[in-house]
C-alpha cells in the first residue's frame, strides 16, 4: 500500500476502526503539481441565479477521489460510498438542492499522490464538476491542493476550484493565503493538541509530561501544539520523533520513562501507539496515556492485544484502561441507539451504502456538511459562489456530530471543526466523557 503504511487498517473490527484521521498523518510526498492553462467557463444565467461549470439546470457536478478499488490497501472507499448514499436520500427525499441533483463523480486514485491528481484533472478538466470534496491525506493531497488553488500555475489563485472539506487534518490548509479554496473538515491536529494539553493543565497539573511524535506534518503539529498550550513548559521534560523500528522505539520508551515522565501524549498511528504501550509496559512504564484521535480505542485494543479475539480484545483494553482521547462524532456502536444513528442505518441500507461503520457515520457528517454549502449558493451555484457559502457556515451540526460539537467558518478561518470531546477509555472498551467539548478556536 503506497503511504497508508501502518496508519490505517483495513480490517474493520468491532466497529470499522476510526482509520480516516490516522492515513491524514503520514509523511509528506515529492511530487510536483501538473499545471493546466484550461480556462474556467463563464458561469451561464440559469434557475436560482447564475451557474457556473457542473451546474445544469437539473445537476450539480461533484468530484471525488479515493482508494476506490482498495488498491492503496485502504478502506476509504467506504467512505466515497456513504457519501453517495447520502446524496442519493438528499435527491430522492429531499428534491435534491436548489431543485437540482447531486451527482458525485469519482476516480480511483490508488491512495497515491499522482493518482489523486491524475483524477482530479480529469475531474476538473474533463468532467467539469462544480467542486471536488473529501480529499482524503495529507501527502496524497498535497499536490491536488496546489493545482485546486492555481490550476494555471500563474500565481493567481482567483481561478482556483473549491476543495472542500478535506478528509487530512494538517494544519497547513488552514493556511488561506497559499490555499484559499481549500476547507478542512476532520479536526486539526493543533486543536487535537491543544485539547489534551488543556486536560494536561487542569486535571494533571504538576505531572512530568513526555511527548512521542511521527517524524512529519502530523507529529510536528503535535509538538507544536502541546508545547505552545502546557501552562508550565518546565514539565515538559521529553519531546521526541519516534522512529517506528522496535528496537528504535524501546530505547525511546526507555528514555522517557528514565526522565520520570509521568504523562504521555502518543502522537502517533495506531500501530506504532500499541508497540509502544507494549514496550512501556515490558518495562513496567506506567504513564498516563493521551493519544491523538487517530487512535480509536478499538484499533489499539486489537494491536496490543495481538488479534480480535475476545481475549485478545480484553487484554488490549485492560493496558488502555484509563488512557485519554477525544472524539467529536457519534460512535457506531456505543450510540448505535440513538436516533441519529438509526437513521443513519436506515439511509445506508435504502440507498446503497456500506455497513455501519465509524467511516460511515463521518462519510455522511460529511456530506451533510457539503449539502449545507449547497443550499447557502443556490443564488450563485458558482466557484466563488461555493466557496463564499462554505465560508458563511457558523455553527453547524451535522445529525452524527456529538452533542457540543459544530462547525464554524470564515473567509480567514478555514478550520471546520475545532470542538473535541475529551474521553477516557475503559477497561471494557467503552469511552466515558470527561466534562464538555472542548473548544479551541
Amino acid at each position: 500500500m503506497a503511504i497508508l503504511y501502518k496508519c490505517f487498517y483495513s480490517s474493520l473490527i468491532i466497529v470499522s476502526i476510526t482509520l480516516l484521521a490516522a492515513a491524514v498523518s503520514c509523511g509528506g510526498s515529492d511530487a510536483e503539481p501538473v499545471r493546466s492553462a484550461e480556462p474556467t467557463p463563464s458561469p451561464l444565467a440559469g434557475r436560482g441565479g447564475a451557474h457556473g461549470p457542473g451546474v445544469t439546470e437539473t445537476e450539480i457536478r461533484l468530484g471525488m477521489t479515493n482508494d476506490l478499488s482498495a488498491s492503496g490497501d485502504t478502506p476509504f472507499n467506504l467512505i466515497t460510498t456513504a457519501i453517495q448514499a447520502y446524496f442519493r436520500k438528499v435527491n430522492a427525499e429531499d428534491g435534491g438542492v436548489c431543485g437540482r441533483k447531486i451527482n458525485l463523480l469519482t476516480e480511483d486514485d490508488g491512495y497515491t499522490p499522482q493518482g489523486a491528481l491524475d483524477g482530479t484533472k480529469k475531474l476538473v478538466e474533463q468532467d467539469q464538476v462544480l467542486a471536488m470534496i473529501g480529499a482524503v491525506g495529507t501527502p496524497v493531497h498535497t499536490p491536488v491542493a496546489a493545482y485546486l488553488n492555481d490550476p494555471n500555475g500563474d500565481g493567481n489563485t482567483s481561478d482556483g476550484i473549491p476543495d472542500l472539506f478535506v478528509s487530512t487534518g494538517w494544519s497547513g490548509w488552514g493556511e488561506v493565503t497559499k490555499f484559499p479554496w481549500t476547507i478542512d473538515y476532520i479536526p486539526d491536529y493543533l486543536t487535537d493538541a491543544r485539547v489534551l494539553a488543556k486536560y494536561l493543565n487542569e486535571h494533571l497539573d504538576g505531572k512530568k509530561i513526555g511527548i512521542l511524535a511521527e517524524n512529519d506534518q502530523f507529529g510536528n503539529d503535535y509538538l507544536l501544539g502541546v508545547q505552545d498550550a502546557v501552562n508550565n513548559k518546565d514539565l515538559l521534560v521529553s519531546s521526541q520523533r519516534v522512529d517506528p523500528s522496535p528496537d528504535a522505539i524501546k530505547s525511546q520508551v526507555i528514555a522517557v520513562r528514565d526522565t520520570g515522565a509521568e504523562a504521555v501524549v502518543l502522537a502517533l498511528p495506531p500501530e506504532i501507539s500499541a508497540n509502544v504501550i507494549r514496550i512501556a509496559e515490558e518495562q513496567q512504564f506506567k504513564p498516563k496515556w493521551l493519544v491523538s484521535y487517530v487512535n480509536s480505542p478499538s484499533a489499539l485494543a486489537r494491536e496490543i492485544g495481538g488479534g480480535t479475539l475476545a481475549e485478545q480484545l480484553l487484554k488490549g483494553f485492560e493496558d488502555l484502561d484509563g488512557s485519554i482521547s477525544t472524539e467529536y462524532l457519534l460512535s457506531a456502536i456505543d450510540d448505535a441507539d440513538a436516533p441519529p444513528m438509526q437513521a443513519h442505518r436506515r439511509i445506508m441500507e435504502t440507498y446503497a451504502g456500506p455497513i455501519v461503520s465509524t467511516l460511515t457515520v463521518y462519510g455522511q457528517s460529511l456530506a451533510e456538511a457539503v449539502v449545507e454549502t449547497l443550499k447557502r449558493s443556490c443564488d450563485s451555484i458558482t466557484r466563488d459562489g461555493v466557496l463564499h457559502a462554505a465560508e458563511s457556515i457558523q455553527h453547524f451540526h451535522s445529525s452524527l456530530m456529538l452533542d457540543g460539537v459544530e462547525l464554524n467558518l470564515g473567509p480567514k478561518d478555514h478550520y471546520a471543526i475545532q470542538t473535541l470531546q475529551p474521553v477516557e477509555i475503559q477497561k471494557d472498551g467503552t469511552l466515558k466523557d470527561l466534562g464538555d467539548p472542548i473548544a479551541v478556536e
